[in-house]
């Protein structure tokens, strides 16, 4: 057992404990246990803290491996950072009610620990707060706490569930980066911003709710995409509040078969849906009703910004550089909501190339619009229509618009060069 020799102790502070016994019981006149106290006390197996203490410094307990539980006494308010770093043994702890934050790292590395009791009183959490706590599978998050910071609770791989409160408004980059078993999220109301690898690699995740308050979806070069490689996801629906869209947000997500693109979006970062192997074609909405889905492309993060401000404006810039075949379909598709004139004269002037596009997408929709919608195709030019289906082998749209020739009074016997 220790004694007071074992300890160096300056106003109540505790510098540093100098002892080498495995039991410690630290002494009733200390008030604040001092920055790195007992760093790197490997062999340190209990220990007691007296109720007159108020504080435990940064890296207090670092790396004290050995120790398996700790009671922390109600009277401290302060815990610093990385003050129980790579505790490996400790199984469960019990943070006092007088504690308003959780510092940085205070719990990282702590791959034995379980559970924990987060009080009411804590608004905050630090980055890396529980980083690598392995053994961790599930965490309430109190009512109190307003803001999470980056890594707090990343690389806990054993962690279910977590139940984040709508007290919540600010969530760090990569937060919940490799939970890799963590299988639904709810992002609560009061948060605007997802962050970069905010839930990056979380290979279970299958079930994610954004709320509406949400403005951007992060993502970038350094920290990753928000949702980037979580191979288990399947669907996401993106509110209308979401602006921008960041780097990699997307990317890697094996399993995602459906996407829809608000047309509040005006910005999306490269390669924002980079490997989404399932992804082969994506909803860009201009309302509840009214939407258009293309097909996922390289590069077609550049592609849906404009569509997007397309449907925003409803005005077709001529000159904006994009696909030809979406830039029509943007058309027919103005047309058929709003009968705008401005995509009626642009299809017009490209009617050739454009229905050679939609008939080369199979895209019978929207030529089914351009023939109920406008007077372009024409007693003149239909039959060159047909016999570009024809060689294109899609039989739908030839049946489709030899139906057409007949109904505006073109029909005649069809030729055998009009069977496919």
């Amino acid at each position: 057992m220790s004694n007071n020799s074992d300890f160096q102790i300056e106003d109540g502070v505790l510098i540093e404990y100098t002892g080498k016994d495995k039991d410690v019981v630290i002494p009733d006149s200390v008030t604040s246990i001092g920055e790195n106290a007992f760093y790197w006390c490997g062999s340190l197996t209990s220990i007691i803290i007296p109720d007159s203490m108020t504080s435990i410094g940064d890296s207090a307990f670092y790396e004290c491996k050995s120790l398996t539980s700790i009671t922390i006494p109600d009277s401290v308010t302060y815990i610093g950072e990385d003050a129980f770093y790579g505790w490996t043994s400790l199984t469960s702890i019990t943070i006092p009610n007088r504690v308003t934050k959780i510092g940085n790292g205070t719990f990282s590395g702590c791959t034995g620990l379980t559970s924990i009791t987060i009080p009411n009183s804590v608004t905050s959490i630090g980055g890396g707060a529980f980083g690598d706590c392995t053994s961790l599978t599930s965490i309430i998050i109190p009512n109190s706490v307003t803001s999470i910071a980056g890594g707090a609770f990343s690389d806990c791989t054993s962690l279910t569930s977590i139940m984040i409160p709508n007290s919540v408004t600010s969530i760090g980059d990569c937060a919940f980066m490799r939970c890799t078993s963590l299988t639904s999220i709810t992002i609560p109301d009061g948060v605007t911003s997802i962050g970069g690898g905010e839930f990056r690699k979380c290979r279970s995740l299958t079930s994610i709710t954004i709320s509406d308050s949400v403005t951007s979806i992060g993502g970038d070069a350094l920290y990753g995409g928000a949702f980037e490689n979580c191979t288990s996801l399947t669907s996401i629906t993106i509110p209308n509040s979401v602006t921008s869209i960041g780097e990699f947000a997307f990317s890697g997500c094996t399993s995602l078969t459906s996407i829809t693109i608000p047309d509040s979006v005006i910005s999306i970062g490269e390669r924002a849906f980079e490997d989404c192997t399932s992804l082969t074609s994506i909803k860009i909405a201009a309302s509840n009703e009214k939407y258009l889905i293309i097909n996922n492309y390289d590069k077609v993060e550049r592609d849906i910004v404009a569509a997007t401000e397309v449907f925003r404006t409803r005005k077709l810039d001529s000159e904006v550089k994009i696909p030809l075949d979406l830039k029509i379909q943007l058309a027919v598709k103005l047309i058929d909501w709003y009968d705008n004139a401005e995509a009626k004269a642009y299809v017009k002037k490209m009617l050739t190339r454009g229905m050679k596009a939609l008939i080369d997408s199979g895209n019978l929709e929207l030529i089914q619009v351009l023939l109920e919608k406008t007077d372009l195709i024409t007693k003149k030019n239909v039959d060159k229509f047909i016999q570009y289906a024809i060689d294109t082998k899609q039989q739908e749209i030839y049946l489709t618009l030899i139906h057409h020739k007949d109904e505006i009074g073109a029909y005649t016997e069809i030729s055998r060069k009009f069977r496919l």
